[in-house]
């Protein structure tokens, strides 16, 4: 039979009613919600209605991994944990995926976990011998990971270990195909395929951080013939073209100086690339005379024909190199080339603008050459029309830009800028990003978002304009005069774009969240971006986390939620990183927090990652500050059942420590006779703590004197800690005139000078009000600074005001 009171509550709810309880003492006021964590009011009848059930609750986003990731990323926990593998044709499309879908730079963790995978599948084929991935696919993974929108700041050892697995198994690929067709109909197109792949080699070695093996590579595979085929010829410029370029790229010197060399001795002609990488890489390093003497050189078309000019690129390095040096002449004569030469006649008029400008002309001056030159056109398209419209444009300013920009000189930049909206040259991409560029150099940052917004126009969602934006963001984040709608606008924006956000911009974007309370959205934004990065990117996020956790200024509720967000986002936050945030909570004296984040290490799923000799020790020195005796025994007894951590003195002295803090006295010294029986003995810090554990216990008093009988036995040297550990147990457990003497000896003994600490620690360890009057009378007639210093500190009184005073000494000791 049911009961008449739940027909009664049940009507009452499908009726929307109140249920009301007379003989209630209290009202039902509306509930407050809050999300700190301190001190809560008293717990307030709640009041529900129907309604509520429909309300929704806002859940957290969920986490986002590059496709394919998770799935490689679980055959490698498989292997490590020697569990069942991923089914292979699974791992194959996740791999194909990955590579296909991956938007931003490809890190060395992302690289590895390939490369694994693709181990995988090799050793694994299909029943019929065949690969799981076609030469299709392999191409699409090689030529991904050799994008230039691809390549990490830092380039290790995976990336080039991966692209030769790559290559290893496209030619047995290729030697399987030529072993089932007809030898002799394929022999010319083997040794092309052969060419290919070696030049694919030596393109991955460039690329990928390893040039000098790329350049004995293709001196001992892929020598220059002037009588082979023109496919040959072609392939062969275009590999040292490749091993120049990336000796270039990688800076270094003295093996480019060695590879030009050997270009030499083994005839092989310069092009037009090989001449750009030379004259860029010795101009940008202020070598003139280097750069002149390649500009001079003669070169090659890529097609192999003779007499070819250098590129624009290469004139307008070194023409701003001769500018910067003063080398007038020889940038005359770079003038006088460009318009003898067969370059388009608008580039020519781009690289004398370029020169005035840097030879020191204003932007009036360049304005009237401009003017001459559009006079010049018209004149000449009147006698012949079919000849090219030139104008100066955008690139024209750009270039212009650019220079001042290398100069360091954003004013001059600015007015450029202006110059060409004055000629009707609408900016476009480059010109707002280098706008942005430079304005955030200088501080401008109101600037910069009017060049932000401008962009909007003309944004293709380049590289360079998106790492500007990241840059904008981030010193917006930081502004103390920030939009804080326009910034979410901006970061909107790139979300819809699918562009990448470097870590430094989420760790911003998440600090930013977290200062304003906006716990939820930091979380939606981790769970977006901070799975798509490798380990050391994460570490970014992670550090920046931590820092807001330990900066002082932050309350506790949000260091909490913080260090919430940390523990669930990066599972893998070391321990160096964890030990100073419990202790940070300890210091704010939360040590039920701290305690949490013990356990936490405690039962991490990764041995890496559990709480070793060094959490207990910090642990356990935590409990001691704040005496806090019901999470020492928690901690405790975990650190009996863990088998992986041996005791030592250190973690002795810190369990000393703590049981001495919380009044269980003789527990501590029981740790005492431990410390003294093991085979290491105590430390200086062993018995100063020691003595710690002789105040305020029956007998204190006679255990520090045999102690100290001891020390003095063994002759061990008595240091200023020890000595002040030994007064204080002797005061506080009522040996008034034993203390007494002892300070007033001290000096002539020991030569120790008296302190704020010292003579602080004794009035403090003086339990009884008469005998604190005949201590401060003492310190004020001998001492009358120091006394002033303790007032200055201030003091409490202990049981509840009627004890004795204590003034606010700091006595923390250290396991």
């Amino acid at each position: 039979m049911s009961s008449h009171l739940t027909r009664v509550v049940f009507r009452s709810i499908i009726a929307n009613e109140p249920l009301l309880y007379r003989g209630c003492r209290h009202q039902a006021p509306r509930p407050r919600l809050t999300i700190h964590h301190g001190d809560r009011a008293p717990p307030q009848i709640q009041r529900r209605t129907f309604l509520n059930f429909f309300k929704p609750q806002r859940k957290l986003k969920p986490m986002e991994m590059p496709a394919g990731l998770e799935k490689m990323a679980e055959l490698m926990y498989a292997q490590n944990n020697a569990l069942r593998p991923p089914k292979p044709k699974e791992v194959a499309h996740a791999l194909v995926a990955f590579f296909a879908q991956r938007k931003g730079a490809l890190e060395d963790f992302h690289i590895a976990t390939a490369h694994n995978a693709l181990s995988h599948l090799l050793g694994n084929p299909q029943e019929n011998g065949q690969s799981w991935l076609s030469t299709k696919e392999l191409d699409m993974i090689f030529t991904t990971l050799l994008a230039p929108s691809k390549r990490p700041e830092a380039i290790g050892q995976a990336h080039v270990e991966f692209g030769r697995a790559i290559i290893d198994e496209l030619a047995k690929m290729a030697e399987t195909k030529e072993g089932e067709a007809n030898v002799n109909t394929l022999k010319k197109e083997y040794r092309l395929d052969e060419m290919r792949m070696n030049a694919k080699l030596i393109r991955l070695l460039s690329r990928l951080g390893a040039a000098i093996e790329a350049r004995n590579t293709a001196a001992e595979k892929v020598r220059y013939d002037p009588t082979a085929l023109p496919q040959h010829r072609s392939i062969s410029l275009r590999v040292w073209g490749d091993v120049l370029g990336g000796l270039v790229r990688e800076g270094n010197l003295d093996e480019i100086l060695k590879t030009t060399e050997m270009l030499q001795s083994l005839s092989i002609p310069l092009t037009q690339s090989m001449q750009a990488s030379l004259v860029q890489f010795f101009a940008k390093r202020k070598d003139l005379e280097r750069a002149k003497l390649w500009y001079s050189h003669s070169s090659l078309r890529c097609s192999g024909e003779a007499g070819a000019r250098p590129y624009l690129a290469a004139s307008i390095d070194l023409l701003k190199a001769c500018a910067l040096s003063g080398d007038i002449s020889f940038g005359q004569q770079v003038v006088a080339n460009t318009l003898k030469g067969k370059m388009r006649e608008k580039e020519s008029w781009d690289a004398i603008f370029l020169w005035s400008a840097a030879i020191g002309k204003g932007a009036d001056e360049v304005d009237r050459m401009m003017d001459v030159l559009v006079r010049r056109n018209d004149e000449a398209r009147q006698k012949n029309p079919s000849r090219e419209v030139i104008r100066p444009d955008i690139e024209t300013i750009n270039i212009l830009v650019e220079l001042f920009m290398s100069k360091q000189d954003p004013y001059s930049a600015e007015r450029y800028i202006a110059l060409g909206e004055k000629r009707g040259i609408i900016p476009n991409e480059r010109t707002f990003t280098m706008q942005m560029q430079y304005r955030i150099s200088v501080g401008d940052i109101d600037g910069a978002r009017a060049a932000y917004f401008n962009l909007q126009g003309s944004f293709s969602g380049a590289e360079q304009s998106v790492a500007v934006i990241n840059q904008l963001i981030q010193v917006l984040c930081v502004s103390k005069q920030h939009h804080f709608d326009e910034l979410m606008a901006m970061v909107d924006d790139l979300h819809e774009r699918k562009a990448s956000f470097a870590p430094e911009t989420i760790a911003a974007l998440t600090l930013l969240h977290l200062r304003r309370g906006e716990i939820h959205d930091a979380m939606d934004l981790l769970q977006v971006h901070a799975h798509q990065y490798s380990p050391a990117q994460r570490t970014v996020i992670q550090k920046t986390l931590s820092a807001f956790i330990l900066d002082g200024e932050t309350s506790t509720s949000d260091a909490w939620d913080g260090y919430q967000i940390l523990r669930n986002v990066f599972p893998e936050t070391s321990l160096d990183a964890r030990i100073p945030i419990m202790k940070e909570f300890f210091a704010r004296n939360r040590s039920d927090m701290g305690c949490h984040v013990f356990f936490h290490m405690r039962n991490h799923v990764s041995k890496a990652h559990r709480a070793n000799r060094d959490v207990y020790v910090a642990a356990f020195t935590g409990f001691a500050r704040c005496a806090d005796a019901e999470s020492l025994e928690l901690a405790h007894n975990q650190l009996k059942l863990d088998l992986n951590v041996d005791m030592d003195t250190r973690l002795r002295n810190s369990l000393m420590l703590a049981y001495a803090a919380t009044g269980e006295n003789k527990k501590a010294i029981q740790f005492w006779r431990d410390i003294c029986a093991s085979k290491e003995g105590p430390s200086y810090n062993s018995i100063a703590i020691a003595f710690r554990s002789c105040e305020g216990m029956h007998w204190g008093g006679e255990h520090a004197k045999s102690i100290w009988k001891r020390l003095k036995e063994q002759d061990v040297e008595i240091d200023k800690t020890i000595w002040t550990a030994y007064m204080c147990a002797i005061a506080r457990n009522h040996h008034h005139d034993e203390a007494q003497t002892l300070i007033e000896t001290v000096e002539e003994e020991y030569g120790f000078t008296l302190d704020l600490h010292v003579l602080g620690s004794w009035f403090n360890m003086t339990a009884n009000n008469e005998k604190q009057a005949h201590v401060e009378e003492w310190i004020k007639q001998r001492y009358p600074e120091v006394w002033k210093e303790m007032e200055t500190l201030g003091h409490w009184v202990t049981m509840d005001g009627f004890g004795y005073r204590q003034y606010h000494i700091n006595r923390d000791l250290d396991p």
